[in-house]
């Protein structure tokens, strides 16, 4: 008896694996949110898959039952770039008539879509010379940045909600995917510390936010108009704000996490600072072109991004993209001067992203050809 329910249990966990890979190459054709029966073998042992949409990402579940027993299987599956084209672009830069500038030690790796095609030697702060270093094709830019896809809106009005009085400080709460969604309201306080959340949860304010060194975030979602994470944090999350996103020293945000902000009405400032890491990417969008001109993202001397850049508005590279950059314009300000179109000592590599890097499904692949791969399982 016990061999045959381990041959049993062995074979569930198969055909679980079996209505997993069935899912992960048809997720375009299920619904979000809506848990759908499957017969793979067509002999009524069913399985049940479901997809729901978190951040710039997926999850998707599959759970096989069969009397008492149950397999499940849960993961975070992103879209891969199949446009050859996008794969090996290491620089966009929106044509308005002004030609992108380098400086200092600045070095692009990748194709290049810019102003006429071709960039310029500024020398600013008294450089005795430059050290620019240029790897791939040029090409002619347009006169604006390619549309990039809507991200996938969250509904947050049927998840359990939790208030900030049932979280005592040192709380440790974890949420599976395949469990129903929880929403913690930190609108009583500006500051979380020492708390362990981890999951399919959601923190939301309607105020400023800063995030300590002491609170262990994983796989969450942040939601409030102004994010500060403070010098120190370690921890993977995917922040959604309105204004204003601060990444201080020190900080390392874990792939794959996230920046997205969009707004047309206020100002937008991202900046991410000296020695801090983001991997994954960040995204400045907006509909307007008068809305782009209040938008800023700043990337400081000796940090460091591992994915991609999508800005709609202004972008001060001082630090390093591993990865690929959509920019509107770039800016450089010096204790002296304002630059417009100027890069001083900014670095981006297309070729050091790996080639299993699962990127932000900025835009859509080529037809009837998009894919999807697993970024980590739960």
């Amino acid at each position: 008896m016990f061999n045959k329910q381990l041959y049993m249990h062995e074979d569930l966990i198969n055909r679980n694996a079996s209505s997993f890979n069935y899912l992960l190459n048809n997720v375009e054709s299920i619904p979000y949110n809506d848990t759908q029966q499957i017969d793979v073998f067509d002999d009524n042992i069913f399985s049940y898959v479901e997809k729901k949409s978190w951040g710039f990402y997926d999850v998707i579940i599959s759970k096989t039952v069969f009397k008492t027993d149950t397999v499940l299987k849960v993961a975070m599956i992103g879209k891969v770039n199949t446009n050859t084209i996008a794969r090996n672009l290491a620089l966009y830069v929106t044509d308005y008539d002004n030609p992108l500038k380098l400086s200092g030690r600045t070095q692009i790796l990748g194709h290049i879509k810019v102003p006429n095609g071709r960039t310029e030697q500024a020398y600013i702060n008294g450089n005795s010379g430059n050290h620019i270093t240029l790897k791939g094709q040029a090409s002619s830019s347009n006169n604006k940045l390619p549309k990039i896809n809507n991200v996938s809106s969250i509904d947050f009005s049927d998840y359990d909600f939790i208030p900030l009085k049932d979280i005592d400080k040192k709380s440790i709460i974890v949420n599976g995917f395949d469990k129903k969604g929880k929403v913690i309201d930190l609108n009583e306080i500006t500051r979380l510390d020492h708390v362990v959340i981890k999951g399919h949860v959601v923190l939301i304010s309607n105020n400023e936010l800063y995030i300590d060194k002491t609170a262990q975030l994983n796989d969450v979602l942040v939601v409030a108009p102004k994010v500060n994470i403070l010098s120190g944090f370690k921890g993977n999350i995917q922040i959604i704000a309105k204004e204003v996103v601060e990444i201080n020293e020190n900080v390392s945000l874990f792939y794959p996490s996230s920046i997205y902000v969009k707004n047309d009405l206020d100002s937008i400032s991202v900046t991410i600072h000296k020695n801090a890491k983001l991997i994954g990417g960040v995204v400045i969008d907006g509909d307007t072109y008068n809305g782009s001109l209040k938008h800023i993202l700043k990337i400081k001397e000796d940090a460091t991004v591992v994915g991609n850049i999508y800005c709609f508005g202004r972008l001060q590279l001082e630090g390093d993209v591993i990865g690929s950059v959509y920019s509107d314009r770039f800016s450089l300000k010096t204790a002296s001067s304002n630059y417009e179109n100027v890069i001083l000592n900014g670095s981006i590599n297309r070729d050091s992203l790996p080639k299993n890097f699962v990127e932000l499904p900025l835009f859509k692949g080529e037809i009837n050809n998009e894919k999807y791969a697993i970024i980590k399982e739960f």
